[in-house]
């Protein structure tokens, strides 16, 4: 399954960013300042309203004391109609001591219905807001006492001021400071673009080309600025970085230079010392080949002399000479044996054969009908374990590894008549892990390494008199060897052994079909070579 490939991603230039910032803070500080100044200019705007009331109420009580002492309520109510003609005073009541209305003047308005007045003590003073359009002042009227401590209260005025104007200037106000920012905002937008892209974007384009010209190996890449800010130490250290790069550069390409000169010394050094290991191994097999030729035409010899004289004077030859020349042509075919099997040794690592893919359960299935008399003949249970890997391998190599493997446990189970072989797979830290179980005999710890040796075998062997060469299981790690595995052992004296033949998932998975027909190619031209 494919990954998917990630969405692009919008990008926003760092101008563009510049000005937005800038936008949003200018837009900020022209919001504030002008809350500030609306807020002033409201609070200024209402003081006025309310000193204008306080002055108007002044005069109202100063004129009315006689008249409400007086009650010429005829006086009061041209009092109150002369007040009236202020162009903002709405309402004028005037009240007496009782808190009944002596005078009262309202002017009329359309759209706007008769004010009801708050009924409050005439002793109080008070100033309230009626909606945001009128202001009501309420005062007090007192009498100078007459050689009395304290003054005399005679009545009350209340005063209803229209305050409309003040709220459309404050209104208007609004409107015009919130269009101002409005210019304002817009008006940073292209000298915040320009701004920025002469003081920050350009110089960040200059430095941004010299960086891609020092990537693609142009180490003469320089800024040239005389800014006495970060950007001019940023270009400043990449100059450093440019010059610094540059010295590394000319130290790296004289240490390759030198690199390439020991390199192909040591190749040179190589190639010679693979030639000599070549011919070494030539002249090895040659002399395997010429000492089984030399030992083999001997021994056939003997054999073929051994069997003559049997045959020849059998009847005339005591039994013990009979026996003799019987042990003598077993001899032979053991050291003959022998031979072939080191032979086979050495032919593993030279003569590899041709890889085909194969099922490992019909393997064993072939070996376990192999091994069929050996194991009803000593009572021993062979089990497989399913599944089974199909692999990319040496057929017979394989099968030499296994047969060896089985036939050694079936050696070392001894006189058990409950032997049992487990033959299993797993597979562990992408190896392909097999395993060769019995519960015979067991091996030492300290015959556990040797025994892969050639001609070593577990002390068990000779104590017991198990039949053996000490090549089998030096065969089985050199074909392991092969596929980058490993083989080992697991075992206690008495309790059984655990082979484990682990190999390399990669040096078993079949490869592209026409790089590995050439290899095989060269491993047939080989094996015909080689005879």
């Amino acid at each position: 399954m494919g990954l998917r490939k990630s969405e692009p991603r919008l990008r926003i230039g760092l101008q563009v960013k510049s000005v937005l910032v800038l936008m949003v803070v200018v837009f900020a500080a022209t919001t504030v300042g002008g809350w500030f100044f609306c807020a002033i200019s409201q609070d200024i705007l209402r003081r006025k309203d309310r000193s204008q009331a306080e002055a108007f109420v002044g005069n109202l009580t100063v004129a009315a004391a006689a008249s409400l002492i007086d009650r010429d309520r005829e006086s009061l109510q041209q009092l109150a109609m002369r007040l009236l003609d202020r162009p903002n005073v709405h309402h004028v009541s005037i009240l007496d001591r009782r808190g009944e209305t002596a005078a009262v003047a309202e002017r009329v308005v359309a759209g706007i219905d008769r004010l009801t007045l708050a009924c409050r003590p005439v002793s109080l003073s008070y100033e309230t807001r009626r909606g945001g359009d009128f202001l009501e002042v309420g005062r007090p009227v007192v009498s100078p006492s007459d050689g009395r401590e304290t003054d005399v209260l005679v009545g009350a005025v209340r005063l209803v001021l229209d305050t409309r104007e003040t709220a459309g200037i404050i209104t208007r106000l609004r409107r015009e400071t919130t269009a101002i920012t409005a210019v304002i905002v817009l008006c940073v937008i292209p000298l915040g673009y320009l701004l920025t892209w002469r003081v920050m974007v350009m110089p960040i384009r200059r430095l941004m080309k010299a960086t891609s010209q020092l990537a693609e190996g142009d180490f003469s890449a320089r800024v040239e600025t005389c800014r006495n800010d970060e950007i001019g130490e940023l270009a400043g250290s990449f100059g450093i970085m440019a010059e610094k790069v540059r010295a590394s550069q000319r130290r790296l390409r004289r240490a390759n230079e030198s690199l390439e000169q020991k390199v192909a010394d040591r190749t040179c050094e190589l190639q010679r010392a693979n030639r000599r290991l070549q011919e070494e191994m030539s002249e090895k097999e040659d002399f395997l080949r010429a000492v089984s030729h030399d030992l083999n035409a001997p021994l056939r010899n003997i054999a073929g002399m051994a069997t003559m004289i049997s045959m020849k004077y059998r009847e005339q030859l005591p039994e013990e000479v009979i026996a003799r020349l019987q042990r003598i042509q077993s001899n032979v075919d053991a050291e003959t044996e022998l031979i072939g099997e080191l032979l086979e040794l050495s032919r593993i690592k030279t003569r590899p054969e041709k890889r085909r893919m194969m099922d490992f359960a019909p393997l064993f299935q072939s070996l376990a009908h192999a091994f069929e008399y050996d194991l009803k003949a000593r009572n021993i249970t062979l089990e497989i374990d399913e599944p089974m890997p199909r692999l990319f391998v040496e057929r017979n190599r394989m099968r030499q590894v296994f047969q060896n493997l089985i036939d050694n446990a079936i050696k070392y189970m001894t006189d058990r008549t409950d032997g049992k072989i487990r033959i299993g797979y797993s597979m562990v830290d992408g190896m392909h892990r097999f395993s060769v179980a019995d519960n015979g005999l067991g091996i030492s710890p300290a015959d556990q390494e040797r025994i892969f040796n050639v001609f070593r075998r577990a002390s068990a062997a000779a104590s017991t008199g198990v039949p053996g060469k000490g090549v089998g299981l030096a065969l089985v790690k050199s074909v392991i060897s092969n596929y980058d595995g490993r083989v080992w052992v697991e075992s206690e004296p008495g309790k059984g052994a655990v082979f484990y033949v682990a190999i390399s998932v990669q040096h078993t998975t079949e490869p592209v079909q026409d790089n590995w027909d050439e290899a095989n190619q060269a491993c047939e031209a080989a094996e015909i070579r080689n005879g």
